[in-house]
């Protein structure tokens, strides 16, 4: 009867080590996908304060697209409002041709702008640029036949000058469109990779609790 109980107390200890070897290796193995778990979280949330940063850059470039806009239609808004004044001018004194030169820019910027948003053949591109030529010409032709008068002079010279400066402004609406298009792909493909690794986040915490 000893000997019995002796050897099932043995039996007993040697289950007992394997139990206590068995909790060693799962609790290693929680603590290893806690650590992962933990490691993943802290990604997810520099990913999302990553994305975020994203956000507020294409936020703020979209609002400069918006104000640079405003400033270029208001600048153009003055242009037509000097070439109006102009045309009456040179009725009124009866100077140049029939053809105003409000109407030769007009039709100037909208060829201009054809050409560098349309793609044409080579002869609708040749036909294109031989007819904004011909018109350069005879606006320069016009405007320097108006520069005669003073008064003319002066209102050219600051219809060119608001010109410029909506061209301008121009420039800086298709600069910031594309850094807000760009900020919000990289904002897009940011969120993205963040819930990629919320998800391996969430796969090792059940690892972590089914171990535990």
């Amino acid at each position: 009867m000893l000997a019995e109980l002796e050897d099932k107390k043995g039996k007993l200890g040697q289950e007992s080590l394997a139990f206590k070897d068995r909790r060693s290796q799962l609790n290693a193995e929680a603590s290893k996908w806690a650590a992962k778990r933990n490691e993943l979280n802290r990604a997810t949330e520099e990913l999302i304060d990553k994305a975020q940063e994203f956000k507020k850059l294409r936020d703020e470039s979209n609002k400069n697209v918006a104000q640079s806009k405003k400033k270029r239609d208001e600048s153009n808004e003055k242009t037509n409002q000097l070439y109006a004044r102009i045309d009456d001018i040179r009725k009124k004194y009866n100077l140049a041709g029939e053809r105003s030169i409000r109407d030769l820019r007009r039709e100037m910027d909208h060829l201009e702008f054809r050409q560098q948003t349309e793609v044409l053949s080579p002869d609708k591109e040749k036909q294109l640029v031989d007819k904004i030529a011909a018109l350069r010409a005879e606006f320069k032709g016009r405007k320097e036949q108006l520069e005669k008068n003073e008064e003319l002079r002066k209102l050219l010279d600051e219809a060119q000058a608001l010109r410029d400066q909506a061209s301008s402004y121009h420039d800086q609406v298709i600069r910031f469109a594309e850094l807000a298009q760009e900020c919000h792909d990289q904002m897009i493909a940011t969120f993205k990779e963040a819930d990629q690794t919320r998800a391996e986040a969430d796969a090792a915490h059940k690892e972590f609790v089914k171990v535990q």
